[in-house]
């Protein structure tokens, strides 16, 4: 189903679209493995990132969450699909990954309650999926979830290469300034790389970026 960017939409009806993807096995977004720009900025470019724990939300099946685990960092791989969450489970076992340094939990993003903070945060294909409407309060709320001094790495696709390009989604197609509007009043941008690694079909779409939590 597509929406129009200046539609309203109601967050149910919205979330509808991926159950349904879901139930259906229509998930072209997954590139069956970790995002090549992570796998580079934390093994090539050796980012640091802080300790403690850490989200992934829309997670799908995983794979990045199970990446970022490590006995210094615990990941929580977060999707609204009961479906998703069960299959990144049973992945994450076939891999052999303790459920110590990983786990996947059934969670809107918007509505969990919080806890503890997060000092860690990836997000990919979760920002270009939501209703444009919805961008401000995704920013708000990952101020709210994360901890002062707090890692977002946020790889941002697809870029669009013209405004005609951004009228329908999802995913709706992005520019570096969405994300700025989103997350200069809470985060600092500390990097940037528009020529980091993609799959093939992504080259040239994409860009990784690290926000720091002020």
């Amino acid at each position: 189903m597509a929406y129009k960017r200046t539609a309203a939409v109601a967050s149910d009806e919205y979330n509808r679209i991926w159950f349904n993807c879901w139930n259906e096995s229509r998930t072209v977004w997954d590139q069956g493995d970790i995002s090549p720009a992570l796998r580079e900025l934390i093994e090539e470019k050796k980012w640091e990132l802080p300790g403690g724990n850490g989200i992934v939300p829309g997670c799908g099946r995983g794979y990045d969450a199970m990446f970022l685990a490590s006995p210094s960092l615990h990941m929580v791989g977060a999707d609204i699909s009961q479906i998703a969450v069960d299959i990144a489970s049973k992945l994450r076992d076939e891999k052999g990954f303790p459920s110590s340094l990983v786990d996947f939990k059934v969670m809107d993003f918007f509505n969990f309650e919080v806890t503890d903070k997060y000092q860690v945060a990836y997000d990919y294909t979760f920002f270009c999926a939501l209703h444009p409407s919805m961008r401000k309060s995704w920013g708000n709320r990952y101020a709210e979830i994360m901890a002062p001094g707090g890692h977002l790495i946020a790889l941002m696709y697809p870029l669009c290469k013209t405004e005609r390009d951004r009228d329908v989604g999802p995913p709706f197609l992005l520019a570096e300034d969405d994300y700025h509007q989103a997350l200069d009043c809470s985060f600092e941008l500390i990097y940037i790389d528009p020529n980091c690694k993609s799959h093939d079909t992504r080259v040239g779409h994409e860009t990784i970026t690290v926000w720091r939590r002020k």
